[in-house]
C-alpha cells in the first residue's frame, strides 16, 4: 500500500509512537530535595558496667556482740569498767594490763581494739566504756578544772568522736579527786550518759553516773573476808531457789526454772558507792561474759539469810529475798 501523500505517512508515524509511549509510564525525574536522607546507624548505648561492690563491713566479734546482748536483756545503757592503772599513762601497757587483770579472757574484744579506740589523755588511770547500741554516737573531751573556775569543771578540746557504738578505753586523771575527762554517750533512741571517769573517794570502785543504769563490770580484787561476813558462806534456798556463796570466791545460783548460774563474788570493804561489806556477783550460765550482775548487802541471822539488792540483776527479780539454809 503507497501513502498517496508525505504528510499522511508521517502523521501515522506519530501516532504510532504515541501509543508506544502510552504502555509504559515513564519514570518521573528525580527531585535532589526530596531524595530520602541516607540512612544512618546510631552508636549502641553503652554497657552498663556493673559497680564493683565495696567490701562487707568486717563482722563483730562475737565476744563483743554477746556483751551487747547481755547490757539489753539487763536494761543496761552501757558497760563501764576500771581497768587499773598505766605506768605514765603510756597505751603500749594496754594489753599487758587487759591480761593481767583478765579481760583479755573475759572480753576478747578489748584484745582488739584499734589504736583509734584508745584516747590517751594526762593520767594514768584506764577506763573502758562499752556502749549497748552498735549506732551510738560519743564524744570524749577534755574536762578542766582550775582555780580560774572554782574547779567546777568546764568543757576543753574534743579529744576522740565516734558514732558506731564502738567500746573504747579512756586514760587520765592526774589527780586522784579531779577528773579530767568528760564522756558524753547518745543512744539510738536519744537517752544520753553525761560521765566523768572518776574513782570512788575510799576505795577502787567506779564512781557510777545516777542515770541512766549502766553495768559495772570491773574486776574487783577478791579480799579476804572480814570475819563478821564470813556466816553469810554456804547454800542458801527459797522458793525453789538456790544461792550458794564458799570460801574460795565461787557462787552459783539457780533459778525456780531451773536456770544455772555459776561465778565468782567480790566483797567490797569500804566505799563511797556501796554499803560497806556489799557483794558484788558476777555469774554465767555459759561461757565468760557475765548473765547475772549484781550488788547485794547479806544479812545472816540465825539460818536465814537476808538478801538485799543495791544495783544490776536481783535474786528471784526481787529487792529483797530472805533464803533459809539448805540442809
Amino acid at each position: 500500500m503507497r501513502w498517496r501523500h508525505p504528510l499522511a505517512a508521517l502523521l501515522a508515524a506519530l501516532c504510532l509512537l504515541a501509543l508506544s509511549a502510552c504502555g509504559e509510564p515513564s519514570a518521573p525525574a528525580e527531585n535532589p530535595e526530596q531524595t530520602p536522607p541516607a540512612e544512618t546507624t546510631e552508636p549502641a548505648p553503652p554497657t552498663d558496667t556493673p559497680e564493683t561492690p565495696a567490701d562487707p563491713a568486717p563482722a563483730e566479734d562475737s565476744s563483743l556482740t554477746q556483751f551487747r546482748e547481755t547490757l539489753a536483756e539487763g536494761g543496761y545503757f552501757c558497760g563501764l569498767a576500771f581497768l587499773g592503772y598505766l605506768p605514765e599513762g603510756d597505751p603500749a601497757g594496754l594489753e599487758e594490763l587487759l591480761q593481767a587483770g583478765g579481760y583479755g579472757e573475759d572480753y576478747p574484744f578489748l584484745a582488739d581494739l584499734s589504736q583509734d579506740q584508745v584516747v590517751a589523755y594526762e593520767g594514768d588511770e584506764v577506763y573502758c566504756l562499752v556502749p549497748r547500741d552498735p549506732a551510738a554516737s560519743l564524744i570524749v573531751q577534755a574536762w578542766n578544772s582550775t582555780p580560774e573556775n572554782q574547779y567546777q569543771g568546764e568543757v576543753g578540746e574534743t579529744l576522740y568522736t565516734d558514732d558506731q557504738g564502738q567500746p573504747v578505753v579512756l586514760i587520765g586523771n592526774v589527780s586522784d579527786v579531779i577528773p579530767n575527762l568528760q564522756v558524753t554517750l547518745t543512744g539510738e533512741d536519744g537517752t544520753e550518759l553525761l560521765w566523768h571517769p572518776a574513782l570512788g573517794l575510799c576505795d577502787i570502785t567506779l564512781a557510777l553516773p545516777a542515770t541512766p543504769k549502766v553495768y559495772d563490770f570491773s574486776r574487783y580484787d577478791t579480799l579476804e573476808l572480814p570475819q563478821q561476813a564470813a556466816d553469810f558462806l554456804g547454800t542458801w534456798a527459797a522458793e525453789g531457789a538456790s544461792l550458794t556463796l564458799r570460801e574460795d570466791g565461787s557462787a552459783a545460783y539457780t533459778t525456780p526454772a531451773g536456770e544455772a548460774f555459776t561465778g565468782t563474788y567480790y566483797v567490797i570493804t569500804t566505799s563511797s558507792q556501796y554499803p560497806e561489806g556489799s557483794v558484788l556477783l558476777e555469774l554465767s550460765a555459759e561461757g565468760n561474759t557475765p548473765d547475772f550482775w549484781g550488788i547485794f548487802t547479806f544479812t545472816p541471822e540465825g539460818n536465814t539469810l537476808t538478801a538485799a539488792s543495791v544495783t544490776g540483776d536481783r535474786l528471784l527479780d526481787r529487792e529483797t529475798v530472805t533464803f533459809t539454809a539448805a540442809e
